[in-house]
């Protein structure tokens, strides 16, 4: 009886709004939802389409319509609430092979977005990384791996940076050796990023300080620079400097 009550009362408040399409039949409210889309007017387009759906949820159209929806709220940077309704698209059997491509990628979109600055918690760029991954080893994907490449990196480097700011944390406080157990996640797991080259840098010039032969260090880790060059020009910087300087001098080196 509580259902029924509430259910009667959102339809007369929805007949009591002022709903552009209300007069409307399924496929011309659709339309004027996607006129809407392309004028980037996505929060009237949002009611719209939520009007269409509770008041027709059966329709040929209600599909597209939960399609329509979900790209309103990523246009809305609500990314959350978007995976929710993309999810909801995909589980529909009257999905479209190529909104499908599309609500997945979105998705995608949604999980790198979502992923916080280098300095905050990055618990939302771990599962960034994973989900992302899940949806590039998916057949349907395959026109969009380059893209979804690109995001992935990305968020790498965000954990590389995350890194790179903890190491030089560790080295105002003195902690050398913790310093370097960063630096050394980073070659180790990070490898792609564009922080390898200044960690591999800092680590030879903390060679100096601990007492151990920076041009060895290295030609130990030459395959780990992303270059020939960078390789080189890391050598030309560490045996321009010689070993007879202080601590604060070669911490001054550091990047």
């Amino acid at each position: 009886m509580v259902k029924k009550y509430i259910f009667c009362l959102l339809v007369v408040c929805f007949s009591c709004s002022s709903y552009a399409v209300k007069d409307e039949n399924s496929e011309q409210k659709l339309d004027s939802v996607i006129e809407y889309i392309n004028q980037e007017k996505y929060s009237k387009a949002k009611i719209e389409i939520e009007y269409l759906l509770l008041l027709d949820p059966l329709s040929s159209f209600a599909g597209d319509a939960q399609y329509y929806l979900s790209n309103c709220y990523f246009h809305l940077n609500d990314y959350a609430q978007a995976i929710i309704e993309f999810s909801k698209y995909l589980s529909r059997q009257d999905s479209k092979d190529e909104f499908v491509k599309e609500s997945k990628y979105m998705m995608c979109k949604c999980y790198f977005r979502m992923s916080l600055d280098f300095k905050k918690d990055q618990t939302d760029t771990i599962i960034a990384i994973e989900k992302l991954q899940d949806f590039i080893e998916q057949d349907s994907m395959i026109s969009y791996v380059s893209e979804i490449e690109s995001m992935i990196l990305n968020l790498r480097n965000k954990l590389a940076e995350k890194d790179f700011y903890t190491a030089n944390l560790y080295i105002k406080l003195d902690e050398i050796e913790s310093a370097n157990i960063y630096y050394l996640s980073i070659i180790n797991n990070y490898y792609d990023t564009d922080y390898v080259k200044d960690a591999l840098l800092n680590m030879a010039f903390l060679c100096f300080i601990n007492d151990k032969n920076p041009v060895e260090f290295l030609n130990k880790h030459k395959k780990n620079f992303l270059s020939n060059d960078d390789y080189e020009n890391a050598m030309i910087l560490i045996k321009y400097h010689n070993r007879d300087e202080d601590y604060d001098y070669y911490i001054s080196l550091l990047k």
